[in-house]
């Protein structure tokens, strides 16, 4: 990571006390994203919070095979009380192909997120999560996501994004990062940025995700700063390789602890 928190955080004083509140005694929960049977099953045995099926090697958000969403909803139909706490969550895309994919999701699926990009205004992505929204199972619940390069992605900023999901209904956001180059969301918006984002959230009552090349290091920095993202999407930082390798159970174990050590502290 190139970014540093050498700026302060600018929240209301009520800001503050809500923050310190909402994160008094709860744990940053960790999503991992997997794409395949193997990995799935792997990280299964792991205390996250949320599973992610997608396609690393096919673009940011790019759904995993129709095959792998059907045998986890065989697998998490099946199962009794276990993995009540564990949560599955599914990549579609972005616009042109979620629009495909979007009545493929089973019921069991608690998430699905749609990428934004090419959704330069308002209207445009409100139009794309309206469509999505209806397409979806009644069960399952659109994420709106925000890209950390969103000049990139042709598609609005992050605070747009977050002002505009709460105004659209929605309960939670992801901001993860478009072009897969190595630098993180941190490294394009850096901790100052997120904070302010962070505000937004906690005034809106937002439950949010912090993803994009994101490593365990990060953890204590968050720490220092006095707050954490509801939730970690990690993919890269737990595979052998690249984020196109196989995952290491040894390194999501690493981030899980990591978070218990935080909840501890």
């Amino acid at each position: 990571m190139t970014s540093s928190p050498d700026a302060e955080v600018n929240l209301t004083q009520a800001d503050s006390l809500f923050v310190g509140q909402a994160r008094r005694g709860r744990l940053a929960e960790l999503l991992i994203s997997v794409r395949d049977q193997d990995e799935l099953l792997e990280v299964r045995k792991s205390p996250v919070g949320i599973i992610d099926l997608k396609e690393p090697k096919r673009g940011p958000l790019a759904p995993a095979d129709v095959q792998l969403w059907r045998y986890a909803d065989q697998i998490w139909q099946q199962q009794v009380g276990g993995d009540s706490t564990v949560r599955l969550s599914a990549a579609l895309g972005e616009q042109d192909q979620a629009r495909l994919v979007v009545a493929d999701v089973p019921e069991s699926f608690d998430f699905a997120k749609v990428g934004p990009s090419g959704c330069n205004t308002e209207s445009s992505l409100c139009r794309l999560w309206g469509e999505i929204r209806n397409s979806l199972n009644g069960r399952t619940e659109l994420v709106a996501v925000a890209y950390a390069d969103w000049r990139a992605a042709n598609c609005l900023g992050p605070e747009a994004v977050f002002q505009l999901a709460k105004e659209q209904g929605f309960n939670r956001c992801l901001i993860d990062t478009y072009v897969k180059d190595g630098r993180s969301t941190i490294d394009h918006l850096g901790y100052q940025c997120l904070g302010e984002l962070h505000g937004i959230a906690c005034q809106q009552r937002l439950w949010w995700t912090l993803a994009g090349s994101i490593g365990a290091s990060v953890v204590p920095v968050f720490e220092e700063l006095g707050w954490m993202p509801d939730c970690f999407g990690v993919r890269g930082d737990v595979c052998i390789g690249n984020r196109g390798t196989k995952i290491s159970s040894q390194l999501v174990q690493t981030w899980c602890d990591r978070l218990n050590r935080q909840h501890a502290n």
